[in-house]
């Protein structure tokens, strides 16, 4: 009976593919192992060139050492990558080792993230270092390997990995409204709120599109004016037929996506499969002109008589000049919660 598939061995395994597809190794018959170096050292009869991929050191990513058992953990991984060519024609074994290892040296030159790697319903990304080592460094990795020649080797940290539970904790619910209210005793404390509740203001904001990585900026505009956040009771007549009208500030004409998250008590936050592309429509967030706005209906991700919470957000993706990595970046939250 095979182990269970772990987050670990999936990073790994698609770090090595990544590396395959790299080299092409399939139309250069070449194999990309998993393992200890003394297990991929090609036999007298074999035919294959090898690229192994050894992660001899697995190490805390350093940040977030309060994370909840619940959560993802993150780690830094250190692999050693050696090629163990085969002589072929003219060209010496050891020759085609520095073959293999020039090619995976630019492969990650020139991809230093790998992006949108997936783990379970996890998505991140990988950033690949190359580390040096001084020869008492290489010498102590190799001592371990048996009998077992030193071949040209390169080492790089692959940071930062996650580690998937088995049963994730439910993020609680978020801060939906301020308010005040002054009771003449404690008793009444736990008495229904009658108070009057004060949303945070929406306050007037220009989104500065000169950079590559300008962010949206958007807000609700519900019954005439502005709002970053609305609460509705469950049984709210003003629930009906309402559908959030999302005011988009960015560089006019440029498309984001509007995205959904969603509270529930029985399955904490989920992103929702269903989005919306749009265009922003004005440079700026003005308050005063939330009569002149023009919007984007876009529809609550409840079910009717569903209690939670939710929060909206435009996304943009744009592709970075310096690298040409695509990266995604995402607008201030609008939260709305039902009771």
């Amino acid at each position: 009976m095979p182990l269970p598939i772990s987050s670990l061995s999936q990073v790994c395994r698609a770090i090595a593919d990544f590396v395959s597809a790299g080299l092409q190794a399939s139309a250069h018959s070449i194999r990309i192992m998993i393992g200890n170096p003394a297990d991929a050292v090609p036999g007298q009869s074999d035919t294959d060139h090898r690229l192994n991929l050894f992660f001899y050191l697995i190490e805390p990513a350093g940040f977030f050492p309060d994370t909840n058992p619940g959560d993802p953990w993150w780690l830094r991984l250190h692999c050693l990558i050696t090629g163990f060519g085969v002589a072929e024609d003219q060209i010496s074994s050891g020759e085609n080792d520095l073959r293999l290892l020039g090619e995976v040296i630019r492969l990650f030159h020139e991809n230093p993230v790998l992006a949108n790697l997936q783990v379970e319903d996890e998505v991140f990304h990988l950033q690949v270092i190359f580390q040096q080592l001084n020869p008492d460094d290489l010498n102590h990795i190799w001592s371990t390997q048996g009998e077992v020649s030193y071949r040209p080797s390169v080492v790089y940290e692959m940071s930062l990995t996650p580690v998937i539970p088995t049963q994730r904790a439910l993020g609680s619910p978020l801060v939906g409204t301020v308010g005040q209210q002054i009771r003449g005793d404690l008793i009444a404390a736990t008495a229904p709120w009658g108070g009057v509740i004060w949303a945070p203001p929406v306050r007037p904001t220009v989104v500065n599109t000169a950079p590559e990585d300008w962010s949206p900026v958007i807000c609700l505009i519900y019954q005439g004016a502005a709002a970053q956040s609305l609460t509705f009771a469950r049984d709210d007549n003003a629930l009906d037929n309402f559908q959030p009208a999302v005011w988009v500030a960015g560089k006019v004409g440029d498309m984001v996506t509007l995205v959904w998250e969603k509270w529930t008590s029985t399955q904490g936050w989920q992103r929702q499969g269903t989005t919306l592309n749009t265009t922003a429509t004005s440079p700026a967030i003005d308050p005063d002109q939330a009569d002149q706005a023009v919007t984007t209906s876009f529809a609550l991700p409840f079910d009717p008589q569903e209690v939670g919470q939710a929060v909206l957000y435009a996304e943009r993706t744009y592709r970075r000049g310096s690298d040409g990595q695509e990266i995604t970046v995402r607008s201030n939250p609008v939260l709305i919660t039902i009771y």
